[in-house]
């Protein structure tokens, strides 16, 4: 018996192999897609409500802690050295140990002025944001996620233009802008959201399925860190009245430690000061 090579079927398993290929290619973007989109979501949004939020119930408590804190140290350590100085018997010159206490907490007034800009910028942004209708906040994560997959970097390698569409989504998602998303997508409604494969062979598209499988991988990782660590994590925290108060109180009571210890300096350094006199 001669066997016959069959061209026609085996022409139709290559191009059922193909298919399979590319179809797993066009899985793997999609979730790829969603899971950059996602990531981008969170960094765009979430976070900084997070943040926001944070500033608002237990940020401000935390600058006056560290405020009370500065200037209870500052009075305990003046009274330090106007009783030194009385100690060796020299007057106690109030101008020179200001200066004196300015130089040795400068770089602890430096970090609570850091603190003071970063928290008055949280609360700034907080302030300006108005919360968007349910409607209006679905449709803007479904737009974003939209253009993702249309613009991401990552699904597109070295086109910069579709860098800089995704750029001006990120940063409209960032916003709150939801018309300019829309505008966005009317712009470029043309655009593929996928890549051309006929050119690639089966091994080269093999190829792909790997990379796409790695970076998909080492994206769920990132992603996954993200929604496990601080900030993301405090989010559950600061919806939980019992937790917020709870830090809160054991603030309020630091800030009521510090106050009285600067009192207690404060009335020890003006005694001293009459006595000296």
């Amino acid at each position: 018996m001669v066997w016959e090579y069959d061209d026609e079927a085996d022409a139709k398993e290559s191009g059922d192999s193909r298919r399979a290929l590319v179809a797993r290619i066009t899985r793997l973007r999609a979730d790829l897609s969603e899971t950059l989109a996602r990531m981008d979501e969170i960094r765009q949004q979430v976070i900084p409500r997070i943040k926001a939020d944070y500033a608002t119930k237990i940020g401000v408590w935390n600058a006056r802690r560290i405020k009370t804190e500065l200037a209870a140290r500052r009075a305990k350590r003046r009274y330090a050295m106007a009783r030194a100085r009385v100690n060796r018997g020299e007057p106690v010159e109030s101008e020179e140990i200001t200066k004196a206490l300015d130089a040795e907490f400068a770089d602890w007034k430096r970090l609570m002025d850091e603190k003071m800009r970063s928290l008055n910028a949280l609360l700034r942004w907080r302030s300006g944001r108005q919360r968007m209708p349910a409607g209006n906040a679905e449709e803007l994560n479904r737009l974003f996620r939209r253009l993702a997959r249309r613009f991401h970097p990552d699904l597109f390698p070295g086109d910069e233009e579709r860098a800089q569409y995704y750029e001006m989504a990120c940063n409209a998602l960032a916003d709150g802008d939801l018309d300019m998303l829309r505008a966005l997508d009317v712009a470029t409604a043309d655009w593929v959201d996928d890549v051309d494969y006929g050119r690639l062979t089966e091994d080269e598209l093999a190829g792909e399925i790997e990379l796409l499988e790695d970076r998909l991988s080492s994206c769920r990782g990132d992603l996954n860190r993200m929604v496990s660590t601080e900030p993301y994590t405090l989010r559950a925290k600061l919806d939980d009245p019992e937790w917020v108060s709870g830090v809160v109180g054991g603030l309020r009571a630091r800030v009521e430690a510090f106050e009285r210890e600067k009192t207690h300096y404060d009335e020890a350094y003006d005694r001293l000061i009459k006595e000296d006199r």
